[in-house]
């Protein structure tokens, strides 16, 4: 395997409804071992309602602010610092229910789903605002469901 690297201009920048995303590594970058994505959640923002992976784990460190994030049924306020892994086929969800934007660095194991981020900003990009239905469709396609 071939060492992947991105430079800090390298990096995709993604708009998204309530916040962005940044690609730091992508799949193609480390041979579909993992992908890193920056997400950045502006006040008030839902990042996802509870859903379930199916084909991947992702794990969560909070860069900035807090996210509050549902872990089967339970809500759970994660700070600077901290980090939450969830594991394929659990539940979760998540949102920033502060008045400051939040950060946060999520890991995707196996990589694959960082194109669903893609196929979502570039929805956003032409000016549409995916609805949830239409969410639960693409998220499919990435063998995800609602939970």
């Amino acid at each position: 395997m071939t060492l992947g690297m991105r430079r800090p201009e390298d990096v995709e920048e993604l708009p998204a409804v309530g916040g962005a995303y940044r690609i730091t590594l992508s799949g193609a970058d480390t041979g579909g071992r993992l992908a890193v994505v920056e997400m950045r959640l502006d006040a008030g923002a839902l990042g996802a309602r509870p859903h379930v992976h199916h084909g991947h784990e992702e794990d969560f460190v909070v860069l900035d602010g807090e996210i509050t994030f549902d872990v089967g049924g339970e809500d759970f306020v994660v700070g600077t610092g901290g980090a939450v892994a969830v594991p394929r086929g659990s539940a979760h969800g998540f949102r920033n229910a502060t008045p400051e934007p939040a950060r946060c660095l999520m890991i995707l194991t196996p990589a694959g789903y960082e194109d669903y981020f893609r196929e979502v900003s570039a929805l956003v990009a032409a000016g549409h605002e995916p609805t949830a239905e239409e969410l639960n469709a693409l998220r499919a396609r990435f063998r995800t469901t609602p939970a």
